[in-house]
């Protein structure tokens, strides 16, 4: 039998991308978006009129609702450990944007929080779910490639000219967003690097403040090794055109998965999220012949199949594939960058 029991979710956070999340909510059939909270009233009354929900005039008024089973937090890297503990004291589940926290303390109290309240911890991390990165990891599981030798990826935007002094991700300590244009996007591609390949062991990177306004980095580098030996190259910047790739390097083939982000409004481009399958394309190199073939792709919508399964675990008990652990790995990357690229030393990500 089908289950059609629905979840009631409150959204906390009312900017650019709570509206794609409110726009991938209303096509779901498993949860409902009862009520939104953002400190700015403009925003929240915009939200709850766009998407008819209610609004609360504080994050307390929301956490006291009874018929509330699950936050989405779209807030601020700095607020989500202070938001999820309060939340799992009440009871309520959560669902919380990339990355889980700025710190891995934050990181690892926000997990310990949830399991002592026996709530869900479920972390946005919706780049794994393209279906041209689920190919990638059908392909390589089942010997495609042969033996892995390397992996590289570079995820920019040129996000950096439009930050502004009001917006956390201009600071670039851990009250903002520390690593700038790594922990807001590269975050994605190390979650894809664990997916595919496992345990990362080292990393060495180089950070660089080059062409924006904002005090924080917009152009990093960093390689990487596994725990096997296979080796990686992480790019990320805040001051170029678009560019969204992963190139997989096996013994008997290689793997080219390219997303083409079109150029469109910013809340327009953050609605395409959902659509992204049809601008995301695979291409097999075949050892032994020339050039590359096509690999066929499906579509469908990270963003929703992400809501979708938050409501999944909430009504069944099961973990989400996007865990606290698995977020906090990605962490771990992006902290051992920071580190690294502080010391200009070859460094270790925490266990």
């Amino acid at each position: 039998m089908t289950d059609t029991r629905t979840v009631n979710l409150a959204l906390i956070g009312a900017g650019a991308w709570s509206g794609s999340v409110a726009d991938a909510m209303m096509k779901s059939s498993r949860v409902k978006l009862v009520t939104c909270y953002d400190p700015m009233r403009d925003k929240r009354e915009a939200l709850s009129a766009r998407f008819g929900c209610g609004n609360e005039q504080s994050y307390e008024a929301v956490l006291k609702r009874n018929d509330i089973d699950g936050l989405h937090l779209a807030t601020p890297n700095h607020l989500h450990a202070e938001q999820t503990l309060l939340a799992a004291s009440y009871g309520k589940h959560v669902f919380v944007e990339k990355p889980i926290a700025n710190t891995m303390a934050d990181g690892r109290e926000m997990i310990a929080a949830c399991r002592e309240a026996g709530v869900v911890l479920m972390v946005g991390q919706h780049l794994r779910r393209l279906t041209g990165i689920r190919k990638l990891k059908e392909l390589i599981d089942g010997g495609t490639i042969g033996s892995p030798i390397q992996i590289e990826g570079n995820y920019s935007q040129n996000l950096g000219f439009a930050l502004t002094p009001e917006s956390f991700r201009w600071r670039g300590d851990d009250s903002g967003c520390p690593a700038g244009s790594l922990m807001t996007m590269g975050i994605h591609h190390a979650d894809v690097f664990n997916y595919l390949f496992g345990p990362i062991k080292t990393v060495f990177s180089y950070f660089n403040h080059l062409h924006i306004p904002a005090p924080v980095e917009d152009v990093t580098t960093t390689i990487f090794q596994y725990e096997t030996g296979v080796l990686g190259y992480l790019g990320s910047n805040y001051a170029s055109p678009k560019a969204v790739w992963f190139y997989v390097y096996g013994t008997e083939a290689n793997l080219l998965c390219t997303i083409t982000p079109p150029e469109l409004p910013f809340e327009e481009y953050l609605r395409w999220w959902q659509q992204v399958d049809q601008d995301t394309d695979v291409q097999l190199f075949r050892k032994g012949k020339t050039g590359s073939s096509k690999v066929p792709l499906v579509r469908g919508n990270p963003i929703l199949e992400e809501i979708d399964e938050f409501a999944e675990c909430i009504l069944t008990g099961a973990r989400p594939e996007t865990d606290g652990e698995g977020a906090l790995s990605a962490l771990s990357f992006i902290r051992a960058a920071i580190e690294s690229a502080g010391t200009g030393r070859q460094a270790r990500l925490a266990a």
